[in-house]
């Protein structure tokens, strides 16, 4: 009796299905939650894309698939949840419900509160994971997302200042002018 015990609770996790959360937080296992800040939670705990990215949004729906048809299942209610209102969340989260939901069935809720007056919140259920699944599969054998992440990110340059002259030495001197008159001094050559 105790070793079916100790079995049935070995394959308990394999069995049941499981809640999912992406931010961590608690939740049961009718939803498949993107919420809140879906967007900053995909860049933290799934892949890193720095802001101004070139087809950010289609790099953002990739990111949501992948964790999506890996984690979730049909039935479950999806929820993805933006802070302020951009349009780059607001078309991702289009062609992500787009992609594993049923249009019908995709509702968007305001959730604004005095500090993030635009914010809003997607809800639908998941009805369409294996064509999701599909999708991303051919358009990951095209070319794989970190490849567009790589191609797409924004390029930083050195700073245009004179960087390259050396230095002077002010020894603690102070000038006529910054003691007297209260300007900024030079320090000699």
């Amino acid at each position: 009796m105790k070793t079916l015990f100790a079995i049935l609770i070995f394959l308990l996790p394999f069995i049941s299905t499981q809640a999912v959360s992406l931010s961590g937080r608690s939740t049961d296992e009718t939803v498949c939650d993107l919420s809140p800040s879906t967007s900053y939670n995909l860049t933290k705990n799934v892949l890193f894309v720095e802001a101004g990215t070139r087809d950010e949004a289609e790099i953002y729906t990739r990111i949501a698939l992948r964790f999506i048809t890996s984690k979730c299942r049909d039935g479950q209610v999806l929820i993805m949840h933006s802070d302020f209102g951009d349009s780059l969340d607001d078309r991702f989260f289009r062609d992500v419900s787009a992609q594993v939901c049923s249009a019908s069935k995709v509702q968007r809720d305001s959730t604004s509160t005095t500090e993030a007056p635009q914010s809003f919140q997607i809800k639908c259920p998941i009805s369409k994971l294996r064509e999701a699944a599909s999708h991303l599969s051919a358009i990951e054998r095209e070319k794989p997302t970190e490849a567009k992440i790589a191609e797409g990110a924004p390029i930083h340059r050195p700073d245009s200042g004179n960087n390259n002259q050396p230095k002077k030495d002010c020894k603690g001197s102070l000038s006529f002018g910054q003691v007297v008159l209260g300007m900024g001094g030079k320090c000699s050559d």
